[in-house]
């Protein structure tokens, strides 16, 4: 059997004294590969966009389905004896609580020298500041400070207007109206969706500065204290509503403290303890004891249609689920992309085997001096399906070239012409080490068996025979 050095040279000299041949053969080859990678590579950033930030797969919401019985509201209560019961099963990761406010409030304030009126009531839920313990800059500011203050509240005289907070700490406390005594601001997050749709939507319509790192942005304007409103809680900003709940109203101020994905997509986000307080002050002890819904985080995703199962069992059900209509929408396109990408470079390995069937017949006479000064009918196909694995490898670098390129000018374009919108990527692609070297396993693996049958064909010429048609 030839070494393998003298081999390798062969092959290479080989494909090297016949440019055209190789042009010829790799052409689909790399048309075939760079599809292939190209759509890979953009379904597993789009994946990444949607299913990781917007629709994450393994984070679900469970609520109980409305139902009612001559007029009366019988929905099935979710209280703590529910979230504990949905803790122990064996799906779940965590289970995080939500309350709404039960009751109308509206939201006053100020930004960039723009006064802001906006709507709370429905827009606002409360969550344990347990969820953001293992947050180190979040953590620290989201808790229950009437709790943690109890009994520490200074008297204050509420200012007037122009007049300086009278609280020892203006940057995280007010005066309240109601007892005259200065309280810790209610601290408040919001989620990443709400921040891309006011960068995306808001900032540019009103002229309003984009908001990147929030911390930063924070920090540039004066501090925490910039971030303050007004809650009303009992009012509201809709039309022809009522304005109070059982002629109760009263104003406190919450502060912007930070994003967190565990926030509501719209809206925004306090610890529990307030919602619950402001729930038995304004709707009594039914609303103080009612979650709105849980989120449950799932060890394994896969496991969904189980978990599923089994609260269809205990009368729940999850919100209706977008992630897994776009992972579906995502995967029928993917595939489909992949299944043409595959025709090309099949259609490709029948264009190999032509060529080499052309190749053959043009080097009989070579194939015959090498059959006749020893060498064996393997070395003859070794030279063959080493030919068309070079090919193979050649093809498949220079597709998957072409693929990190096509990308690149779609980032760029993306970058350049398109407007800023909600969760705009900086990349729509990623290119996972396993679909570059599927890329380059296809294009090798396919190549060479549009050679086989060629290195075959040229295995079995007999020596005499090969020479003597010459």
């Amino acid at each position: 059997m030839m070494p393998v050095g003298n081999l390798t040279k062969m092959v290479l000299r080989n494909t090297v004294r016949s440019p055209r041949h190789f042009v010829l053969s790799a052409f689909g080859i790399v048309i075939g590969i760079a599809s292939f990678v190209f759509f890979l590579g953009l379904s597993m950033g789009v994946r990444n966009v949607i299913l990781g930030k917007i629709f994450p797969l393994e984070v679900v919401e469970v609520v109980a389905p409305r139902a009612s019985f001559m007029g009366k509201d019988i929905t099935k209560k979710l209280d703590d004896a529910t979230v504990d019961l949905i803790r122990k099963r064996p799906e779940v990761k965590t289970a995080l609580p939500r309350m709404a406010l039960a009751f109308p409030a509206a939201g006053y304030g100020s930004f960039e020298g723009q006064e802001l009126k906006f709507e709370v009531g429905g827009f606002c839920d409360g969550i344990d500041p347990s969820f953001l313990a293992d947050d180190p800059r979040l953590g620290p500011l989201f808790k229950d400070w009437e709790a943690e203050e109890a009994g520490h509240h200074p008297a204050c005289v509420p200012p007037k207007e122009g007049e300086q907070n009278p609280c020892a700490d203006p940057e995280f406390y007010y005066c309240d109206e109601q007892d005259n005594a200065c309280h810790r601001r209610v601290p408040v997050i919001v989620s990443p969706t709400l921040l891309e749709l006011y960068n995306g939507q808001v900032a540019s319509t009103h002229g309003l500065p984009v908001i990147g790192d929030l911390e930063q942005f924070v920090v540039q304007r004066g501090g925490l204290g910039r971030m303050r409103f007004n809650i009303g809680l009992g009012e509201t900003m809709v039309a022809g509503s009522a304005t109070t709940v059982n002629d109760k109203r009263r104003r406190v101020e919450g502060m912007l403290i930070g994003i967190s994905p565990k926030a509501m997509p719209i809206g925004m986000t306090v610890p529990i303890q307030y919602t619950r307080r402001w729930n038995q002050e304004f709707s009594g002890d039914e609303a103080a004891n009612t979650y709105s819904s849980i989120v449950v985080t799932l060890s394994d995703k896969d496991r969904l249609a189980v978990f599923s199962a089994w609260l269809q069992e205990q009368d729940l059900r999850l919100e209706d689920q977008l992630g897994e209509r776009f992972a579906t929408a995502i995967f029928i396109v993917t595939t489909l992309f992949v299944l043409i990408s595959f025709t090309i470079v099949t259609i490709s390995s029948i264009n190999i085997a032509h060529n080499f069937f052309m190749q053959v017949s043009e080097r009989r006479r070579e194939i015959g001096v090498l059959r006749a000064v020893g060498a064996t009918r393997t070395d003859v196909s070794l030279i063959i399906l080493g030919e068309a694995a070079l090919i193979g490898i050649m093809g498949g670098v220079i597709g998957v070239a072409i693929a990190y390129g096509g990308a690149t000018m779609v980032d760029w374009a993306s970058k350049t012409y398109l407007p800023r919108f909600p969760f705009k990527p900086p990349t729509y692609f990623d290119f996972q080490p396993w679909i570059i070297a599927g890329g380059l396993g296809f294009s090798t693996i396919f190549c060479v068996l549009g050679g086989f049958l060629p290195a075959r064909k040229a295995s079995r010429i007999a020596p005499a025979q090969a020479l003597s048609q010459q």
